[in-house]
Order: structure tokens, then sequence, then C-alpha cells
């Protein structure tokens, strides 16, 4: 199997961006001017389409992977999307979503860790800030409970 079977099938199999599949085809040996003119080839084909790959990252890291805003903007900053697209792609989160999860996330955490919102209450702040939701969220959250 040649290279360009082996990304095809991989772009098949589950969404990339575009930085993704230069990467790895810069992995695999190609040329930048063959890696850029296969990567045309592949997103003529529908096999690479970044937009579809902002929103299946931002749902299934918002919804699977309980992530919040700020920790899918560096995600998909590490991807290699741009400012634009990050806020794009966030846009369809809105605040009465993102303060749900939160809560979803907090009430998990405590159930498991009941001693921390009285006794470890910087402990819980800075698991929930490593989720990527914002301090405000977080205080206005744990004040709610």
């Amino acid at each position: 199997m040649n290279w360009q079977e082996k990304i095809t099938r991989w772009c098949a199999r589950s969404e990339h961006s575009k930085a993704e599949v230069l990467k790895r085809l810069k992995e695999s040996g190609v040329t930048q001017s063959e890696a850029n003119s296969f990567l045309c080839k592949l997103v003529a084909l529908d096999f690479v389409n970044q937009t579809r790959f902002l929103s299946a990252f931002t749902h299934d890291h918002f919804h699977l992977k309980h992530w919040g805003p700020y920790k899918i903007g560096a995600g998909l900053r590490a991807k290699g999307c741009s400012s634009s697209e990050i806020s794009k792609a966030l846009s369809v989160l809105s605040t009465e979503m993102v303060a749900e999860k939160l809560k979803d996330v907090l009430n998990s955490r405590l159930h498991t860790h009941p001693s921390d919102l009285n006794s470890n209450r910087p402990r819980l702040v800075r698991h929930l800030q490593s989720r990527g939701f914002s301090l405000e969220m977080i205080l206005s959250s744990m004040n709610s409970i």
C-alpha cells in the first residue's frame, strides 16, 4: 500500500484538520509540493473538510469529554486551526449550555470528592479550570450549590 492509499484511508476513518493531514504527509516523507497537491485532492473529494472537523471536534469534546470552551479552543489551536475558525466553532456553545455542562462536571466531581467544596475549594477550582471553564462561571456555580 502506498502513502496515498494510507492517508486516504486514515482520512476516511475520522475527521482531521488540514494541518494534521499535512503533518502526517510530511512524516511519511512526502515533499511539500506533493503534500499540498494531495491535500487539495483530498479536500476536493471531501475526505478532508475543515468545517466538518471543527464541528465534530467541538461537539465530541464538549458533549463526550466534558471540556469547557477554553480547553476546546486550546485543543483546536494544537490541531493547527486559526483563531477565526476557533471562534466560529465555539460560537455554537451557548452560555447556558456551558453553564449546564459546568454544573454536570461540578456535581460529578463532588460525587467522587464530596469534601472538596468545603475543605479543599482551591483544588476544586483548579480542577474545573483545567477542564476549560472560566473562573467567573466556576465561582458562580459553586456559590449556587
